[in-house]
């Protein structure tokens, strides 16, 4: 791995979008002594996979911190250290909280690069061949995607470029269009998926890129792009099919028990279609920066939760290993209402195996709520947790739940998925007998028609009665953590509801280092100076 991490060194700003110009970076394989023999080409595609990792945080960072889920300043009076500029969503060119696109186009090159090299590889067999442009044609389209949800217009390059070989005349470069990106957003999946040829297997296991996580990626390409592009009807039933094709073919399922998912020993469970692998000496959850929203062991001693009895206790006393024996310090803070106006009923299992609600001393007065939903690990010898759980980017619950979404926006019900979530999250029994938690009767008024009042002026979520509403709220409750909020509000036009986001900057400011690196840049629309 030694060469291959040599190999995949910073991209080198051919279109200048990094702000640093190093135009010859050293320890770079060369054709003469690699690209010989398909070991080279798997070590390679390994290599890729490794580095996806790294773009951990940006997904939450991007997909996550700009919703309504994170508010003011940690309760336990750290400092938040700039990320309130994400929720506060006070972004600007000077201080745009992600600069330099995220450092996506580091792989977006080296994707590039082993496309072009293994197209032209002569002693690989077209099967071959396609085993390694399957992912790789996925994995662009996934990093691109998420740029056009973030920018609008980037630009978009398909060849690679390393040292020397750079022509300094195809720097400055402008944006693509969004509508650009998107093409070829929609041809790399195209590729992957004729690549893959129906080869719905986890050949390499749930933390590799797979013919289902292109098709789940094709999902939210297609409904972003029918929602927020024009595409509209057959936009909606290209993603529908799409998210119907994992669930008949690939090899997934539903999980019983929500918090088995996250469970650190249940690690690639059939509901994982796709996850950023960490483990110990390699990287650990959101790229390093979970530990962000997790106290500090020394600061507990000043605040107490709460059992399953409702009695107040010690974090030391606590069930869960995140909380007993945490191991952070918390620039992050969450909204404090999300643990009484997230959940209408205490019966949903996944409000106590997502957040966890914290006391003064006094054990009754509230002070605000932290994340439950990834535990870590107890290393040996070790007196804290270490966070190596896997980090889900897709699983079958958004499987279910992206087919909701497309039947909502086609005119139909999305009962059924919706109800298979909130099975699971009930328990079957509690479910079954109950049906006000059902969909469509989680509603604002009660039988006798009087307003219950728990979703009037809710700042977070919407009743049955709108079914947009209906799948956003299954979709929070579900994915807290996992880097969905924004661009789900992002997709249903309801950014300005849910979070302090104003109409004209939905999409991310350019830092100013990159704009001067590459004049022909332009501002994105919002934060343009004057």
């Amino acid at each position: 791995m030694k060469k291959i991490s040599s190999y995949i060194v910073a991209f080198v700003t051919a279109l200048s979008l990094t702000g640093c110009m190093d135009l010859e970076p050293t320890g770079t394989i060369t054709d003469s002594n690699y690209w010989k023999n398909e070991d080279q080409v798997k070590a390679f595609g390994q290599g890729l996979q490794s580095w996806l990792r790294s773009y951990a945080f940006y997904y939450i960072e991007w997909g996550e911190l700009r919703s309504n889920a994170y508010s003011g300043t940690p309760f336990s009076g750290e400092a938040p250290l700039g990320f309130e500029r994400f929720w506060n969503n006070t972004l600007e060119q000077s201080s745009p909280g992600i600069s330099n696109y995220g450092g996506v186009y580091t792989g977006i090159n080296q994707i590039n690069l082993l496309i072009d090299k293994v197209k032209e590889a002569s002693y690989l067999t077209d099967a071959k061949k396609n085993q390694y442009l399957a992912p790789s044609y996925g994995m662009r389209a996934f990093l691109y995607f998420h740029l056009l949800r973030s920018y609008g217009g980037v630009i978009v390059n398909t060849v690679h470029t390393e040292g020397k070989n750079i022509k300094l005349s195809d720097v400055a470069r402008a944006q693509n269009t969004a509508e650009e990106v998107m093409t070829q957003i929609k041809a790399d999946i195209k590729a992957s998926e004729d690549a893959y040829a129906d080869n719905y297997a986890f050949g390499n296991g749930r933390t590799y890129w797979s013919l289902p996580a292109t098709e789940m990626l094709k999902g939210e390409v297609y409904l972003w792009s029918g929602k927020q592009m024009g595409g509209g009807s057959a936009d909606y039933q290209t993603a529908l099919q799409a998210y119907q094709n994992v669930q008949s073919k690939a090899d997934v399922a539903l999980l019983d028990n929500f918090a088995d998912v996250f469970a650190y020993s249940n690690k690639e469970n059939k509901e994982i279609i796709f996850a950023f692998h960490n483990r110990e000496n390699e990287t650990s959850l959101w790229g390093g920066s979970y530990s962000r929203l997790v106290m500090n062991q020394q600061n507990v001693n000043s605040y107490r939760l709460r059992d399953a009895s409702n009695n107040a206790i010690q974090f030391s006393q606590s069930p869960y290993l995140n909380l007993s024996k945490g191991n952070g310090v918390m620039y992050i803070s969450l909204n404090s209402l999300l643990w009484t106006k997230l959940f209408r009923n205490k019966n949903d299992r996944r409000k106590s195996e997502t957040l966890a609600d914290v006391y003064s001393t006094n054990g009754t007065t509230y002070v605000g709520n932290i994340a439950n939903k990834f535990h870590g690990t107890l290393l040996a010898g070790a007196s804290n947790a270490s966070w190596y759980d896997d980090q889900p980017v897709y699983r079958f619950a958004e499987c279910l739940l992206g087919i909701a979404e497309a039947k909502v926006l086609l005119g139909q019900s999305p009962a059924e998925e919706i109800n298979k979530i909130r099975r699971r999250a009930y328990g079957k029994d509690y479910f079954d007998s109950h049906p006000n938690v059902q969909y469509p009767n989680e509603v604002s008024t009660d039988s006798g028609g009087k307003t219950n009042g728990f979703y009037t002026d809710n700042p977070f979520v919407g009743s049955d009665e709108d079914a947009e509403e209906a799948v956003l709220k299954e979709r929070f409750r579900e994915f807290l953590f996992e880097g969905k909020r924004w661009y789900d509000i992002r997709l249903f036009d309801k950014a300005t509801k849910y979070s302090t986001a104003s109409a004209s900057r939905l999409l991310w400011p350019i830092d100013e280092t990159t704009l001067s690196t590459n004049d022909k840049l332009v501002q994105t629309d919002g934060y343009k100076l004057n």
